[in-house]
């Protein structure tokens, strides 16, 4: 993106999100089709300090998740979908712990504490290991970055110190978050909310040069007493042509966590490798 001043860009903000930030993103399908199968009279009318403050709200609601999962990994060293079962573990702002195995053997246990990640893969003895939400060396084997699901499932991190401006489709509300760097506007995330009932069905965060870092879409939400939180989050990393899928298990909410859960520990005679 070339330098421009700031008068030109607030006039060209909205093609500039329609189209340089969406090279390897798709735009959410709103087509005719789509708007007969709902009930139109359920659409909602909102301005964005509304539709900001309700997802926010909900947000504020969990501060931690607990969960058995279906874990569903696809990568060019699966060649095909790989399944297995595993444990979510969520604690605001940014910890996760997902472990995933299969036949009583450890597949993978990636952890980030919300400053630095770990992907660990007992297959390989391998740890691989770097900063959160810095610059990353894609290595052949490090295909899941736990510091991008955590900020994937941490919506209200993503409008922390950042801009924000909505579109209105006819059944979706589409929200553009961007840092400012001087007088330029850099894109940093993208947000698909629903007209019908309000939820978030896709969330795209983007790299400096405007490609997409990590998309993911959230389906079939469901009600936990005042939670309401989606039953699969498909996640995908475009650079190592990566997809997990998990689908949550009887989750449970705002449980007390221990500190240990987040603390990582060395596998023995396991290597360590900085991917950043």
């Amino acid at each position: 993106m070339k330098r421009k001043s700031y008068k030109l860009l607030l006039l060209i903000l909205p093609l500039f999100f329609a189209s340089c930030a969406t090279q390897k993103a798709h735009l959410p399908r709103d087509t005719q089709t789509a708007i007969s199968q709902m009930d139109t009279a359920k659409i909602k009318i909102r301005t964005f300090p509304q539709v900001k403050e309700h997802l926010l709200s909900q947000e504020r609601k969990i501060a931690s998740l607990k969960s058995n999962v279906d874990i569903t990994l696809t990568t060019p060293e699966t060649n095909g979908p790989f399944s297995c079962k595993g444990v979510f573990v969520l604690q605001k702002p940014e910890k996760i712990r997902v472990i995933g195995f299969k036949l009583a053997t450890t597949v993978f246990n990636m952890l980030s504490d919300g400053e630095n990640f770990w992907f660990y893969i007992p297959k390989q003895k391998t740890v691989y290991t770097g900063k959160c939400n810095a610059k990353r060396v894609v290595h052949d084997n490090t295909y899941l970055f736990p510091d991008d699901i955590a900020v994937l499932l941490d919506h209200e991190k993503l409008f922390e110190r950042r801009s924000a401006f909505m579109e209105t489709w006819p059944t979706f509300w589409l929200i553009h978050i961007f840092d400012k760097n001087g007088e330029l506007f850099i894109p940093y995330g993208r947000l698909t909310v629903s007209r019908i009932d309000s939820t978030i069905t896709e969330l795209t965060l983007f790299q400096d040069d405007s490609q997409v870092k990590v998309q993911a879409s959230f389906n079939d939400y469901v009600s936990i007493e005042d939670y309401t939180l989606p039953k699969e989050v498909e996640i995908n990393w475009p650079e190592s042509d990566t997809t997990l899928k998990i689908t949550f298990k009887d989750p449970s909410v705002n449980e007390t966590l221990k500190p240990k859960v987040f603390q990582f520990k060395k596998p023995r005679k396991a290597e360590i490798i900085q991917v950043n």
